[in-house]
């Protein structure tokens, strides 16, 4: 019987295959503990996944809220454009409406100032007119009076009272 001879690259063919097992060995159960979906990146991956669907789902709600937004936002714009126009006229029209009544009462008061002048005129005139009538009244008065002192002679008793009555 021929006696098999180990050779030495035998001997080496057999420990790099013996080492390439042990690795892949390892390997698997590296692999294994990977793909564990409780505990190793395989959870982690799950969890990966259902955020990434997560974080979609929430992109496109978010999108939709956004585009329903903005045609709000664009009504609302619209809104205050118009708003502004016709802000922008009732102001014109306050500042006629306030220039008008602004002229209004300077001409209504420079009208009321010529009005109470002549009418203070007229008044001064009139009181004027009166105290003159008033002393004219007092003399013909006393001229009256001293007249029916002197004439008492002339009537009788019951002239004298009438007299004095109607004064």
């Amino acid at each position: 019987m021929d006696q098999m001879i180990v050779q030495p690259t035998d001997l080496a063919l057999f420990l790099v295959s013996f080492a390439a097992c042990i690795y892949c060995f390892i390997l698997s159960r590296r692999l294994k503990a990977l793909q564990d979906t409780r505990d190793g990146l395989g959870a982690t991956i799950m969890a990966l996944t259902k955020s990434v669907s997560a974080v979609s789902s929430a992109t496109s709600e978010t999108r939709s809220q956004a585009g329903e937004l903005a045609t709000r936002l664009s009504s609302l714009m619209k809104d205050a454009d118009q708003m502004c126009h016709r802000l922008s006229a009732l102001t014109d029209e306050l500042e006629k409406t306030h220039k008008t009544a602004s002229e209004s009462a300077t001409a209504a008061q420079g009208e009321l100032k010529m009005a109470l002048g002549d009418l203070l005129d007229q008044s001064q005139d009139s009181m004027t007119e009166m105290r003159r009538l008033l002393r004219q009244m007092r003399t013909l008065t006393g001229v009256a009076a001293t007249t029916i002192r002197d004439s008492d002679f002339l009537f009788d008793d019951e002239d004298a009272d009438l007299v004095e009555r109607t004064l």
